[in-house]
Formats: structure tokens, C-alpha cells, sequence
């Protein structure tokens, strides 16, 4: 499956926010893949490889009745199974 751009956006609890960030915490210190939910309407994960060096951003809106936290990850992609002979 190709998918070039996807966004995924749910509510949850502060217990279920910190056991996903955890999750992807470990899938990142192994190194190998992250696993990301299907965008909305869409079963399944999402599979990506992780390549190192990673660059990340963080920012942040604070607006009168909301505060919208984002943090980027970006690092080269990497192509499994690729040319072989």
C-alpha cells in the first residue's frame, strides 16, 4: 500500500496518550520500524522505517481556549528489499 501524506487526529486520555507515546518510544530506541494507526475510516497500522539521524521539531499555539502541541520527527527514508544484482 502507498500512501504519501496522511493525518490522524483522536481523543483520548492522558493514560492512553502517555501508553501510545511509550509505545513509539521503544519502536524508536529499537530502531527498526514505527508502527502509526490508519488514518480515520481505515483499518490497520501504518508501517514506516526509521532512519537515523532524526530531526525534530517542536511548537507550540496557545490561544485563549486551546493549546495545540506538535512535534515533527523527519529522518531519510529508507528502502527495503530494494536492487539486488
Amino acid at each position: 500500500m502507498e500512501i504519501d501524506e496522511y493525518e490522524f487526529e483522536e481523543e483520548v486520555t492522558h493514560s492512553v496518550l502517555a501508553e501510545r507515546l511509550e509505545k513509539m518510544a521503544e519502536e524508536i530506541k529499537k530502531g527498526d520500524k514505527l508502527e502509526l494507526p490508519m488514518p480515520s475510516r481505515r483499518e490497520g497500522v501504518i508501517e514506516l522505517t526509521i532512519g537515523e539521524p532524526v530531526e525534530m521539531g517542536i511548537e507550540v499555539r496557545i490561544r485563549k481556549s486551546t493549546i495545540r502541541l506538535t512535534v515533527s520527527l523527519g529522518w531519510e527514508r529508507i528502502e527495503l528489499g530494494g536492487d539486488e544484482g
